[in-house]
């Protein structure tokens, strides 16, 4: 393959995963909803709320992805083929960050779980441990998610990094 179908291939995958982030985050929400509204329990009214912000969090990341994806594929082409060293410089750096960024959200997903069990062995209160229930989703969409973009984006990042080096 050459460099402009792997750039391709790798974003591809991320408007995918984001669009099934997008899938997910409506289920979570709708979810979410019907426990807070209809169920009118503590423990459902905790896990509904935090389904809640959950779903509202992945609904801006996976939305922001999918509708940016087709225009920074098409910017990234155009500066590929007019300038492929300002290409590398920008594009290396860039990814380096992104792979980075992934250490920062296990951190803040194992924060959650821990929180989660705290929630869950601290207290009694079920509104709390719908909470900590919630934050188990949470951490778990997380971690699964990330988890295939992180691989995806190691892969590009060499990628770059090894068009780069050809130049």
């Amino acid at each position: 393959m050459n460099f402009l179908t792997d750039m391709q291939l790798y974003f591809r995958g991320e408007k995918i995963e984001s669009f099934y982030i997008l899938l997910a985050s409506v289920v979570l929400l709708a979810t979410a909803l019907i426990l807070i509204i209809s169920v009118r329990q503590p423990f459902t009214r905790g896990l509904g709320a935090t389904l809640l912000g959950a779903a509202l969090i992945r609904l801006t990341v996976g939305g922001t992805v999918y509708m940016r994806t087709d225009s920074q594929v098409s910017k990234l082409q155009s500066v590929y083929e007019a300038d492929r060293q300002h290409f590398a410089e920008a594009e290396g750096p860039r990814m380096d960050k992104v792979v980075e960024s992934f250490r920062l959200y296990r951190i803040m997903y194992a924060l959650s779980a821990l929180a989660a069990v705290g929630l869950l062995t601290l207290t009694g209160r079920p509104l709390l441990h719908g909470i900590a229930v919630g934050l188990f989703v949470f951490a778990a969409m997380g971690y699964t998610i990330d988890h295939y973009a992180e691989e995806r984006a190691l892969w590009y990042t060499e990628v770059v990094h090894m068009q780069s080096a050809a130049d």
